[in-house]
């Protein structure tokens, strides 16, 4: 698995720390691939800054597809 594509953005609890997530390249290869993953609901893989790769999804109704990307941790 690669990850190439490097976003940043905030935790809800402490706005003034940036995080930076790296998303797999399977969902982020093209505008249409985010775009078809935000349609679908795609689960992938999202390597955070300490080093774990957790299951995520788009944010569909607050992500703009090759601008901005928001991802929500898949629990259960």
């Amino acid at each position: 698995m690669t990850y190439s594509l490097s976003i940043t953005g905030t935790p809800s609890h402490n706005p003034f720390i940036p995080k930076n997530v790296t998303l797999d390249d399977s969902v982020v290869a093209s505008v249409g691939d985010e775009q078809g993953a935000m349609a679908e609901g795609a689960v992938f893989n999202v390597k955070f800054p300490d080093g774990s790769n957790v299951p995520c999804v788009f944010d569909a109704e607050r992500s703009i597809p090759g601008v901005l990307r928001i991802v929500r941790k898949i629990y259960g």
